[in-house]
């Protein structure tokens, strides 16, 4: 009868290639020399996931603290909720078109301009 192989056998048998030399620390190169990174090669190499169906982002600039504030308010709906908050910013565009007057009166004053 054959003699079964398993891999504790391997465990005692030597390795047979040579142990690589140890190899001297490198010299650190010359800052200067240092050919430049590309800008985002690795961000443009992974393609976002696709949205999911009737989804879409969209990017606005606004005052630091007018995004800080939207995002503590759809923080504290979402926590007060458990809602996504995908669901909560729909309800805000809601209650913004319900309330638009107002809106515009507001951003007319900010913006120095009269109706």
């Amino acid at each position: 009868m054959a003699e079964r192989k398993n891999l504790s056998a391997l465990i005692r048998v030597p390795d047979p290639a040579p142990a690589p030399p140890a190899a001297e620390p490198a010299a650190r190169p010359d800052r200067s020399a240092r050919p430049s990174k590309p800008a985002k090669a690795d961000a443009a190499a992974k393609p976002a996931p696709p949205p999911a169906d009737g989804m879409t982002m969209r990017s606005w600039y606004m005052p630091k603290a007018s995004a800080d504030r939207l995002a503590a308010l759809v923080d504290d709906v979402h926590f007060a909720t458990r809602l996504p908050k995908h669901l909560i910013m729909g309800a805000a565009v809601n209650v913004l078109d319900r309330h638009r007057d107002e809106i515009e009166t507001e951003a007319r004053a900010a913006g120095g301009l009269s109706r």
